[in-house]
Order: C-alpha cells, then sequence, then structure tokens
C-alpha cells in the first residue's frame, strides 16, 4: 500500500525548509518487518503502535494504518479538569498553559494560576515533545491541536493522545500546586465485549479480518469515506452543545446563527457581528465534508445564502474561519472558492506517482475508451484518464499522454492533472459525484461577478486546515489574493502558516486499493502467469482487520512552480499576520472574529501590523512559498523530464520481510462503488 503514498521519495530526502525529520518508510516496514520474523513482538498492539508512529513522522494526515488494537477498541483519555489552552494575558504578552476550566465564568474571584510543569518536565518541553506525535506537518499547527477547540467542540490532543500516555498525569501550577490523574482508556464499541472473555476471544472480534467471529461478533472499521483519522476532530460527547437541535451544526457557545448547514455534523454557519472595523460577515467553515447528495447541495446552498445575506445587509468585509477544518468532498471546496471569486478559473494541478502497482491499474482502467453500466465507477476513478484533463484544459487521448511518466527528485509521476469542473460525471452526477454544479459552470454559468473584493476577506486559520481546506486556500490565498490571519501557535515570535495539516489532493483507502486489485487481475490478466504476476504485486487483503488505512494518491503542484515539481505539502506559506488566542476568546468566539477584523481592517482599512504578533507580518514573496525558508524553485535540479517506464525499477522493495507488513490489514470492499465522492 505504502508505493501509492505520492511522497515517498520527498519524506526521504525533503526540499529545503521541511520542518520535520526525514522518514524512509519503506526502510522502516522492513525494520518492523524483521522484529515480527525474529519474534521482538510479544503483543499485537505493541505491533500496530509501532506501525502508527513510523506513519505519523511522515506528518501527513492522509496517510495511515491504525490497526484495530491500537485504533478501534478504545481511545487514550486523560482528565478533563487538565483540558488546555494557550493563551496571552493581554494580547500581547507571550502566552502561558493553563486548564481551559479555571476560566469558568462561574468562578468569580477564582486568579487562575498557569501551568508550569507536566510530569515533572517543562511545560513547553513536554508539550512540544508531545505535539511531534500528531500528523500535521507545522510545528504551530501541531501546538494548537493540543488543546481545546470550541469550534470543533473538542478539548483536543492532550486529553485524548493518540498514542499511550502512560498511567497518570501531574500538572505543576505557577502557585505550587500540583495534582495528579489517572489516565484511563475510553471503550470506543462497548457492545462488543459481552462477547470478550479473554484474549483468543478480543483477537476474534478485533484482530481476525473474517466477518464474523467464534461468538458471532465483529467489531467495526471506521468509515472509509469518512475524514481519514489523523484529520478528524470529533465531538467530545462531554461537549454536546446546548443548542444543537435548533442550530443544526452551530459550536456550543456560539452566537445564534444568521443560516447554517442543518447536519448536526458539518459545522457551516454564517454569522453577522459589530466589530471596531464595522459590521463584519463572519463565515465559518469546519468542514467541507457531507454525507449524501442532499447534504453536498445543502452546502452549496448554505455559501450561497450567506453570500446573499451580506450583501442584502450591506456587509462587505467577510471573515471565513477554516480552524480545525479537516477536508471533506473537494467539490464541494471548489464551488465555494467559485462563489466567491466566478470570474477565476480554478488553477490546481495534481500528480500521482508511478510504480509497478499503480502502472497497472492506470494503463488498463485506462483502456476505456468509453462510459458505460458496468464500467461507470472504474471510469472516473483515480486511475483513469478520463477523470482528467491536462494542464491545458484538453482530454489525455492516451494512457501515455497522461503518463509518460515525468521525472522529479528521483521518482516518476504523471503528467499534471486537473479535474473539468463543467463534467457532470466529476460534479453534478449523483452517482459517480456529488450531485452538485459547481458555480460558473452549466445552469450557473451566468454566475459571473464577485460579491466582494479580494482585500475584503480575511481567512481565519489555527493551521488545523487539512487536504480540501488546503485545496481551497490555495485557490482563494494564492491564486486571489486573499489576506490569512494565524491564530496561536508555539509561544515565539515569528510568522506562522495557514495551512498546516496535509496539502494533498486526494486520500485513497486501502479498501479501495484492495478491491480494485482484485477486479483488474480478474478483467484484465491475459494469461494465469500474468495473474500470478500482477497479484504479487497489486494490493492484497491485509491479514489483521485495521480501524483505517489509507495513502495520500495525489501532490498539488502549484502554477508557475511546475518546474521543481515541489509538492505543496513542502512548501511553507505564510499568513499575512499572526495574532495571540486570549483566554477568553476560547469561550466567547465573538471576540476572536471581533479582534480578528481590527487586525485586518484597522488601519484605515489595511493590516494594522503593529497589532501582529512580533516578526510575524511577511512579505507576499514568503505567503507564497518564496523567500529563505523555501525549496528554490530548482530543487530537483531539472525541470521534469519524461522517462521510460523502467527507469525507476527496484523502487518497490522485495523480501519475506516486506510481505509480512504489505499483508496485514483489512476486509475488501464488496463494491467497486468508491470515485469521485472520496476524494477529500
Amino acid at each position: 500500500m505504502v508505493e501509492f503514498q505520492s511522497t515517498l521519495t520527498y519524506l526521504k530526502d525533503p526540499p529545503t525548509g521541511w520542518p520535520n525529520d526525514p522518514v524512509d518508510l519503506l526502510a522502516g516496514l522492513d525494520d518492523i518487518a524483521s522484529k515480527v520474523n525474529d519474534g521482538t513482538y510479544t503483543n499485537e498492539y505493541d505491533f500496530e503502535n509501532d506501525i502508527a508512529e513510523l506513519f505519523v513522522k511522515a506528518h501527513d494526515g492522509h496517510l495511515a494504518f491504525n490497526g484495530m488494537a491500537y485504533g478501534g477498541a478504545f481511545r487514550w483519555r486523560r482528565n478533563l479538569n487538565i483540558a488546555l489552552i494557550s493563551a496571552s494575558r493581554d494580547g500581547s504578552a507571550v502566552p502561558e498553559v493553563w486548564s481551559v476550566r479555571d476560566f469558568n465564568a462561574s468562578q468569580s474571584g477564582y486568579e487562575p494560576s498557569p501551568i508550569t510543569q507536566i510530569d515533572g518536565q517543562d511545560v513547553q518541553q513536554f508539550l512540544q515533545a508531545e505535539a511531534l506525535k500528531n500528523a500535521y506537518h507545522d510545528p504551530d499547527t501541531r501546538y494548537n491541536a493540543l488543546f481545546f477547540m470550541s469550534s470543533a467542540e473538542a478539548y483536543g490532543l492532550f486529553t485524548s493522545p493518540r498514542f499511550y500516555p502512560g498511567p497518570t498525569t501531574s500538572v505543576t501550577y505557577q502557585n505550587g500546586t500540583t495534582r495528579e490523574y489517572l489516565n484511563a482508556a475510553v471503550i470506543l464499541q462497548p457492545d462488543t465485549w459481552s462477547s470478550i472473555a479473554s484474549s483468543d476471544d478480543f483477537y476474534s472480534v478485533y484482530i481476525t479480518p473474517s466477518t464474523t467471529s467464534s461468538s458471532g461478533t465483529k467489531a467495526k472499521k471506521r468509515d472509509p469515506n469518512a475524514i481519514p483519522f489523523h484529520l478528524d476532530n470529533p465531538r467530545d460527547h462531554e461537549m454536546t452543545g446546548y443548542n444543537t437541535i435548533q442550530q443544526g451544526s452551530a459550536p456550543l457557545n456560539y452566537p445564534r446563527p444568521s443560516v447554517a448547514h442543518s447536519a448536526d455534523l458539518v459545522p457551516l454557519a454564517g454569522y453577522f457581528v459589530n466589530t471596531g472595523a464595522g459590521d463584519i460577515g463572519v463565515f465559518v467553515v469546519g468542514t467541507f465534508n457531507t454525507d449524501d447528495v442532499a447534504g453536498a447541495q445543502e452546502f452549496q446552498e448554505v455559501t450561497e445564502e450567506f453570500i446573499s445575506t451580506a450583501q442584502s445587509r450591506g456587509v462587505s468585509r467577510i471573515i471565513i474561519d477554516v480552524r480545525q477544518n479537516g477536508g471533506g468532498k473537494v467539490i464541494s471546496g471548489y464551488d465555494m472558492y467559485k462563489q466567491f471569486f466566478p470570474d477565476q478559473e480554478p488553477q490546481t494541478q495534481s500528480r500521482w506517482r508511478g510504480h509497478a502497482a499503480s502502472e497497472i491499474f492506470g494503463e488498463n482502467i485506462s483502456s476505456f475508451n468509453s462510459l458505460t453500466t458496468l464500467n461507470a465507477n472504474l471510469y472516473v476513478s483515480p486511475f483513469s484518464k478520463a477523470s482528467y484533463v491536462n494542464a491545458d484544459g484538453a482530454d489525455f487521448g492516451s494512457w501515455s499522454d497522461m503518463y509518460p511518466p515525468v521525472q522529479h527528485h528521483n521518482d516518476r509521476f504523471t503528467s499534471l492533472l486537473r479535474y473539468n469542473l463543467s463534467d457532470p460525471l466529476t460534479t453534478s452526477s449523483e452517482s459517480l459525484a456529488i450531485g452538485i454544479t459547481v458555480t460558473g459552470y452549466g445552469d450557473r454559468a451566468d454566475i459571473t461577478t464577485p460579491p466582494f473584493r479580494a482585500e475584503d476577506i480575511v481567512i481565519l486559520s489555527d493551521g488545523i486546515c487539512a487536504s480540501t481546506c488546503a485545496i481551497f486556500l490555495e485557490l482563494m490565498v494564492q491564486q486571489s489574493g486573499v489576506r490569512t490571519i494565524a491564530v496561536g501557535g508555539r509561544p515565539s515570535a515569528g510568522p506562522m502558516v495557514p495551512v498546516g495539516g496535509t496539502k494533498g489532493t486526494l486520500v485513497t483507502p486501502s479498501e479501495f486499493l484492495q478491491a480494485l486489485a482484485q477486479y483488474v487481475v480478474a478483467s484484465f490478466a491475459d494469461t494465469r502467469a500474468q495473474a500470478l504476476q500482477w497479484a504479487n504485486v497489486l494490493p492484497n487483503p491485509f491479514a489483521i482487520a485495521v480501524s483505517d488505512a489509507s495513502v495520500n494518491f495525489q501532490d498539488n503542484i502549484r502554477k508557475g512552480k511546475e518546474g521543481a515539481g515541489v509538492p505543496t505539502q513542502f512548501l511553507n506559506d505564510t499568513a499575512n499576520c499572526r495574532i495571540w488566542y486570549e483566554p477568553d476568546m476560547y469561550l466567547n468566539v465573538t471576540s476572536l472574529w471581533a479582534k480578528t477584523a481590527e487586525v485586518a481592517w484597522g488601519n484605515n482599512g489595511a493590516l494594522d501590523e503593529g497589532a501582529c504578533v512580533n516578526g510575524s507580518v511577511t512579505t507576499r514573496e514568503q505567503q507564497t512559498g518564496g523567500g529563505d525558508a523555501n525549496p528554490s524553485g530548482t530543487e530537483d535540479g531539472a525541470t521534469g523530464s519524461k522517462e521510460s517506464k523502467d527507469a525507476a525499477a527496484g523502487l518497490r522493495p522485495s523480501g519475506e520481510g516486506w510481505t509480512a507488513i504489505v499483508v496485514c490489514g483489512a476486509v475488501v470492499l464488496s463494491s467497486m462503488s468508491v470515485g469521485m465522492g472520496i476524494i477529500w
């Protein structure tokens, strides 16, 4: 499965400016395989935990292998009394770490004390080491993810750590008080435990990949079409909004929205607030994910209604709050961009990595010359030339046109790919896509005038913006020049990036790859020998059950930076300005929005640079992947060259050790109905 990861060679040998250590995923898997073969592992959890620890070093939320023992049976939990915030006392002072419950408004007269140590270690040393264990690529974003997230109604990754936190956690406050709390394991599927009386029962219910167990009970896997595990910030059940029934997706303690999506788990809502910079429209975009066609259509309608309401109220300045946005349906991201800038043609480009398995998939699936009822899902699949147009907007005439291949960074890739946003198969089909016509095309082609000027829009981000959210910001910021303000981050001066999550354009679940492998072998192999040869190369069903397993299948390649071929994942695009959280902003979101507006337009309609964190105001060059902290643009020493298909032979590892890992995992999908709808 891992050879489908688009950034494999870049992770092993990162470009200039990548803030993380190199990681050789294939060598790491070989090491784990050796431990399997020599009996080092004495239990299932340690084995699965080591794979998860290896993959998180890639800091790509689309890449995951979460076995059921590690990620499907329970979650670790620290006591909610020590759910944390990082906040500046006055907006200027360096932030300190506090317990969010110390700022409960009902505790009048109580003087909160900042936390100075956790488990006997300096609080900053502890938290920044803890932050390395999450999947965001940016250090400030990783740090933010530890803390209370009001917009996601989650307590943060400090209280919900991905890895075992030990039996207890002790916290020392500046006032000298030290408290110790028991850590816990939260059972995710309590009903299954009535069938478990031994370790063998647990293995049967959770680990074996069969659909039934000896007891007749099987644990449920994660939905492969859900937001990837490492990008998801699910609502904590303790924080279920008191206003959920009345206001749909409006988070707890938010004001009543003027417009909102009706689905409880689709945080999309519009607000209008009065600030020191005048009346401001705030559009909270906490996700691009919806469950079905009706949800996607309502998503489009809510965006349209917010814009029209702002115009009817005479509100011309807009804050788009994308904090804690883990992505969703990519076509919804394109449509939202086109609703704000209908006169612009989206300039995003992607590509996928070539290797033996992807070449078998691509060449055979691209042999379909027309759509039929039998091949429909494959015809629009990520491996099909029919799913894309080239960088000039023309169809690919052949598989070799789409895959010459092109060489970058000692690896091979497809040509640059773009979606045809006017094609119903990509957009408005209710069976093959998400069921909306993108604004500016088809029956929405008459929408041509931008509702707001770019300088009158600002995007507020905590860096926790990934996947489709990253695509949306690529369009809004890089193409159309919308400004960004970042909030929070590590307590040190300097700039911050607004997109700290994966910038990959397509996550592909293991179930899809495994099901596709079975189909391709059965349908296209000419001989038994060829079928056996392909089966040895293509993804096989795993030998254990997994909660979820996926790869980042496609890179995003920025318009104007095609020459070096460096994925946007490895570009550091800074925000225009950065501000600190203040304590009340965690509990009263309107104070954060007001501060954002006053910074964005407080200097006679321009940015109030003096209100930004010291050293955080950056140039347009730094905001668009330029400057000393970024690849030079000639990182590969070439502008991308075409090569023979055999030029990168040997990239796939061989040997029994690799097989031991590749065959660890999940049940194959029962159908091939995985198409454009799974794009994040």
